[in-house]
Formats: structure tokens, C-alpha cells, sequence
């Protein structure tokens, strides 16, 4: 059995993007070091060997439809409230997302579009991993997208277990989610206003003209400085 051996020093995240306790777990173990593409391309890269430790499916489990099973998975990592579309207007599997969290999650922060980027490279990943998440839902009742959330997320841990030989192909699934939402992965030089992770967040995101309140003349603690505000 594999031992852990990661430092438990939690990522600066904001607390209010840790939805649940199997999102704290996967950001204690640092999946967000690099949390813009970059860093979520080299977590996908990490895990291709874990393919080899895969044992062949059984074919009923590679039957149920991608983006439902993934989805699925999303709304469990970061779960968020039902709609039918996501912040860029692409349709979701219906059932994907049971509406635990009344703000909005991974999945309507175009998770599912993240994860078919070829650039990020998952997409070579996802069948093998969809098959085995199926395999471990079926465990707990069903299929992935049947169940409901802690049915959804016995399945999820036990895949993350540092027990289990294929885990790093887990935490680059993982890793999408929290890419997508936390980062705005899918949206060009995003704000609050078209993202719906940094909304939740409370981050602003970019502003090419900069934040005319936030200027290094701004007035700070006057016992600090000598005018007040930074040299």
C-alpha cells in the first residue's frame, strides 16, 4: 500500500470553493499547484502510466455515455445548483447535477468542455477513466449518473484512496474541475461578470485599465508608512 507522503499544507483557495470534504481532501493533497492549464496539462501527463494499471472493463460499464458519466464526477468534486446549460451555453446531461450546492459548480463552469480541450490532453484519458469510475458506481448502485450524492462520492473516494494503483488518473480528473471553475479555464481574460466560479469566489478577475481602488497610492495604515501608503 502505498504511503502518503505529500506535506498537508492546504492551497490559498477560497473557502467558499471548497464545496465538501472530498474537495478539501483533494486540495490538501496540492491538485491545484498549478491551477491555470498549464499546471493542469502537466497533473494529465503525470497520470498516463496509470493507463497501464488498468485492467480491462467490463463492456457494460464503458456503455454509459461520456459526458454524463464525467459530469457527473464533476458535480461531485464541485457541486453547484441545477441548470441545463453552462456559463458558455452548452447543454448538460440531464441528471448530471443533483443540486446539492445552491451556488453554481464545475459543471456549469464548463468542466465537460475543459476536459474535451485535446490541448489539455484528458480527452486521451477519459474513456479508460469513465469506464473504471462506472465500474466503482455500479458498486454503490448504479450507474454514475443514477445515484445520488453520497452514493456518487463512496465511489469517488474510494477511486482517490492512495490504496488504489491507478490514482493518479483519478487526481487528473479530478483536477479539471477545480481547473475550470477556480481558474476560468474556458473563458478569455475573465471577470466575476462571465464567470461563474470567480463569481462564487468573490475574485474580479481581469481589468486592463487595473482597479482604480486598489491603487499603490491608496491610503494604508498610517503607523507603517510615512504617508500613508506605500513608497
Amino acid at each position: 500500500m502505498e504511503e502518503e507522503t505529500e506535506a498537508a499544507v492546504p492551497l490559498a483557495l477560497p473557502d467558499r470553493a471548497i464545496r465538501n470534504d472530498l474537495a478539501a481532501e483533494l486540495s490538501r493533497r496540492q491538485l491545484l499547484r498549478g491551477a491555470g492549464g498549464l499546471g493542469l496539462i502537466a497533473v494529465v501527463a503525470g497520470a498516463l502510466p496509470a493507463l497501464e494499471r488498468l485492467a480491462e472493463p467490463a463492456p457494460a460499464f464503458g456503455a454509459q455515455p461520456l459526458n454524463g458519466t464525467l459530469e457527473a464526477f464533476f458535480d461531485t468534486i464541485l457541486p453547484g445548483r441545477v441548470v441545463a446549460r453552462t456559463e458558455l451555453g452548452n447543454p448538460i446531461s440531464a441528471g448530471a447535477i443533483l443540486g446539492v450546492d445552491p451556488e453554481p459548480g464545475a459543471v456549469e463552469a464548463d468542466a465537460m468542455l475543459l476536459a474535451d480541450d485535446s490541448r489539455i490532453g484528458f480527452n486521451l484519458l477519459a474513456p479508460a477513466f469513465a469506464a473504471e469510475l462506472e465500474a466503482r458506481a455500479v458498486a454503490e448502485g448504479g450507474p454514475m449518473i443514477t445515484l445520488d450524492y453520497e452514493a456518487r462520492q463512496a465511489a469517488c473516494i474510494g477511486g482517490l484512496s492512495f490504496s488504489n494503483p491507478t490514482r493518479l488518473l483519478w487526481e487528473a480528473a479530478a483536477a479539471v474541475p477545480f481547473t475550470a471553475f477556480c481558474a476560468a479555464a474556458n473563458v478569455e481574460n475573465a471577470t466575476a461578470a462571465d464567470s461563474v466560479g470567480f463569481e462564487v469566489m468573490g475574485h474580479p478577475g481581469t481589468a486592463p485599465a487595473g482597479y482604480r481602488d486598489a491603487s499603490y497610492r491608496r491610503r494604508l495604515a498610517r503607523g507603517r508608512t510615512r504617508h500613508g501608503y506605500l513608497p
